[in-house]
């Protein structure tokens, strides 16, 4: 799926190395990452492996992370602005990580719920045996809402003893993890183990 998609408000198209300066700005922004700011972009070679993961899953797997745009104005932001990110990569245990992170602004408007629900369905169509899972840390109530509201069940609750990607100590927070459907128990404590 190398074309875009649109959603009523979003324009989700796959993530290319033009996007890094945008990007960059969303990832390196540390109210992004209030829940883990751990995984705060220092450096724009973070985001240019981010890019190019993206890039590697949507080759191989059909689907990726998305930049997320505006087609119309919402709030105070432009149309056509770059708001942040959103879809799945595959990952080497065979399921999807979906996934979304969006600039402060763009927050509170359900944009989120949008680009999640497209980028669902974008996974899904493009590997429909794989499963869909979603990592979040239980101090996100937000993100939370967001993928049950997707229809993803409660999967796993509790502390991995995992650093997760990015670094830092966070083995203090529980962390839950979301599927769109059963996940047997190899594939389960593969995503548990990642953090």
């Amino acid at each position: 799926m190398n074309v875009a998609r649109t959603t009523s408000r979003l324009v989700l198209s796959p993530l290319t190395v033009d996007d890094v300066d945008d990007m960059f700005r969303v990832y390196g922004d540390e109210r992004t990452w209030q829940h883990l700011p751990a995984g705060r972009h220092l450096d724009r070679g973070q985001t240019e492996r981010a890019i190019e993961q993206a890039v590697r899953s949507r080759r191989e797997h059909g689907f990726g992370m998305n930049a997320v745009r505006l087609r119309e104005p919402v709030g105070s932001l432009a149309a056509g602005r770059f708001i942040g990110v959103a879809g799945a990569n595959m990952m080497a245990l065979g399921a999807w990580n979906l996934g979304y992170r969006f600039e402060p602004a763009a927050w509170g408007h359900g944009l989120a719920g949008e680009a999640a629900g497209s980028s669902l369905e974008a996974a899904v169509e493009s590997a429909p045996d794989a499963p869909v899972t979603a990592r979040v840390f239980a101090n996100n109530p937000v993100s939370i809402r967001v993928l049950e509201r997707l229809g993803l069940d409660l999967a796993w609750r509790g502390s991995s003893g995992a650093e997760p990607l990015g670094g830092g100590d966070t083995t203090h927070l529980e962390r839950l993890v979301f599927a769109d459907r059963d996940l047997d128990a190899e594939i389960l404590d593969a995503v548990i183990a990642l953090g």
